[in-house]
């Protein structure tokens, strides 16, 4: 495979991709997670490839995760030696420790693999809420039917990082649609966290929903916090509807620290400003 991925920062980089997993696990062991394996993903050689089997292959579920972290973004976009990856990490799925059965799961993920969600849906309805959430980050992207399901199925978890992941995934990283991600979207707008609400918001207003206006419209009127992802959502759906909300938002907001979100509210608006008044200033 031609090497496509260039990062002068790790091109001149002299340390051992050795010394960097171990700094890795190391960092691990004592909650540090200022390392990482930013420098052995890149090179993703046969060296790389082999570290990671050698630590999946390990007595020690520390340094199984580490090898199922190393395994799961070799190459980086050019995905090196993804095939034989991704069934080591199919057959780390049966690991007996949650967390590496985790770890494989957000490894098979970052190698967005069509063959691995037979085997990561088995694990949907784990009593691990660990396990649960890994299966929702293995299954972001994929829009095969039974992945969707799954998804749907977790969007409604009891677990709060579990039904987050599972909106955005639904929401944002698939182009599908259907009655019933449309449901589960919409549950998700009656969620208790903000942001599954703005979450679910944007998923229905990038399929363009009939009754997203009046969602957005509720929630501006019926939550004490405005979410970005909201009027993020107002954006996408361009209603001048929203419009005089989203001035009124801007008055009463207090945005002097909050950069981002400004950026996003005056995006909203002048996507729902009325096109008379479009008209009116551009003279």
């Amino acid at each position: 495979m031609v090497k496509t991925r260039f990062d002068l920062k790790y091109e001149n980089k002299s340390e051992s991709s050795v010394s960097v997993v171990e700094r890795y696990r190391s960092g691990i062991e004592q909650n540090n997670w200022d390392t990482n394996l930013g420098l052995v993903h890149y090179r993703g050689g046969e060296e790389e490839f082999q570290l990671g089997k050698t630590y999946l292959n390990s007595h020690d579920p520390l340094d199984r995760g580490v090898g199922a972290d190393i395994l799961g973004q070799l190459g980086w976009r050019d995905k090196t030696f993804l095939d034989l990856s991704v069934n080591l990490l199919i057959s780390a799925l049966q690991d007996k420790v949650d967390t590496v059965v985790y770890c494989a799961c957000i490894a098979l993920g970052h190698r967005c693999d069509e063959k691995a969600i037979a085997h990561v849906i088995k694990f949907a309805q784990s009593p691990s809420t660990e396990i649960r959430n890994g299966v929702v980050f293995a299954l972001l992207g994929q829009e095969s039917t039974e992945a969707i399901d799954v998804m749907v199925l977790l969007s409604c978890d009891e677990d709060i990082d579990t039904r987050n992941w599972a909106m955005f995934g639904l929401g944002t990283q698939i182009a599908s649609d259907s009655p019933e991600i449309r449901q589960a979207l919409l549950k998700g707008t009656s969620d208790e966290d903000s942001e599954i609400r703005g979450e679910a918001l944007v998923g229905l207003a990038n399929r363009k929903d009939s009754g997203i206006v009046e969602l957005l419209l509720n929630e501006w009127k019926t939550v004490e916090e405005v979410s970005i992802l909201s009027v993020e959502a107002a954006e996408i759906i361009a209603s001048p509807r929203l419009y005089s909300t989203l001035i009124e938002l801007e008055k009463t907001l207090d945005l002097e620290e909050d950069v981002f979100f400004e950026f996003q509210l005056q995006h909203a608006l002048d996507a729902c400003r009325p096109k008379i008044l479009k008209v009116v200033s551009a003279f």
